[in-house]
């Protein structure tokens, strides 16, 4: 609707059919606008960025990967684990429906599971999360979860955000007593040796917020080499990493998990970037739940991995781990 409008608009402006007032040129200019970013929206979309059923034609790596579709139902092959992935569910996770809910080995949080990290939140993720049919849960904070970086959250992230009411970070962390919860650790599951980071680049003066540049370098830089999977907030550039204003990942963590051929990562953040993509030797998977708008309705990522020693045999084939 948008790209007809505007192109009209232009149209008659440029055939003399209307005057150039004020008003119209700055109705043409807005509507040309709005046509451009619904131009390059649709672009995206049929690309795949945003599109389930086109997903589901991902190849992975070697046959050691396997992105299962919807409705999930399929087993996965023997001695696989299957994954399921979320992200940005911004305390919305009773709100998820139902047939997004498939049981799995492990669940996989990228962050952002609370509005800005209310304790109330956190208690309530937990009981979704002790529900949950999978048999671990590993998950990395996000720059909403305020209260899990408490420098940020004590300095300014209460004023903002809670007014008078301060909360305690070490008891929001501790209110997490059915996952592994990892800031800029690992831990291994099932044999995969899982790395998690809650770090992004700037975005207004948020929890877990790094400049560009040297401060992300140093943080990539603590990724281990022989990570598996690593879970981070924010994507990489270029991968699953849309927004209306263009891709807005990290070009710094691309080049750390590219040159460490980690054979998945899984993120969030930038809801738009819903989806999965791959550079061959890489499984990214944006797994962010809610919509642009805060609505709980995106799917989850699912995905099998072979035994861990088949999967990094497989990965190295395709690409040499470089210190």
């Amino acid at each position: 609707m948008w790209l007809r409008c505007g192109m009209f608009c232009c149209s008659d402006l440029l055939m003399g059919r209307v005057a150039p007032s004020s008003q119209f040129l700055a109705a043409a200019m807005g509507l040309s606008v709005a046509a451009l970013l619904s131009l390059w929206y649709g672009v995206f979309k049929s690309s795949g960025f945003t599109d389930f059923e086109q997903r589901e034609h991902f190849s992975p790596p070697q046959d050691v990967i396997r992105l299962v579709p919807a409705p999930w139902t399929s087993p996965p092959p023997s001695g696989w684990t299957r994954f399921v992935c979320f992200s940005d569910t911004h305390g919305h996770h009773f709100s998820i429906p139902s047939e997004h809910l498939p049981p799995a080995d492990v669940l996989l949080h990228a962050g952002d599971f609370s509005n800005t990290g209310e304790l109330e939140q956190v208690r309530s993720f937990n009981r979704w999360l002790e529900d949950y049919p999978a048999k671990r849960k590993v998950l990395v904070a996000g720059n909403h979860d305020i209260t899990f970086q408490e420098d940020y959250y004590v300095s300014r992230g209460a004023q903002r955000f809670h007014g008078g009411l301060r909360y305690n970070s070490s008891q929001a962390k501790r209110s997490l007593t059915c996952c592994t919860y990892l800031e800029d650790t690992s831990v291994e599951v099932q044999g995969y040796r899982i790395y998690g980071s809650p770090w992004q680049p700037d975005i207004n003066d948020w929890a877990f917020n790094l400049p560009r540049g040297e401060a992300l370098q140093k943080c990539w830089a603590a990724i281990p080499w022989d990570t598996d999977i690593l879970v981070v907030h924010g994507p990489p550039a270029g991968y699953v990493d849309v927004t209306p204003v263009g891709g807005k990942g990290d070009v710094d963590l691309l080049t750390a998990i590219q040159r460490r051929s980690i054979p998945v990562v899984v993120t969030g953040h930038l809801h738009m970037g819903h989806g999965t993509a791959t550079d061959g030797t890489t499984l990214f998977v944006n797994a962010a739940t809610c919509t642009e708008e805060y609505a709980p309705i995106q799917p989850p990522i699912v995905f099998d991995l072979a035994p861990a020693a088949e999967l990094r045999q497989g990965t190295k084939q395709v690409g040499e781990r470089t210190p």
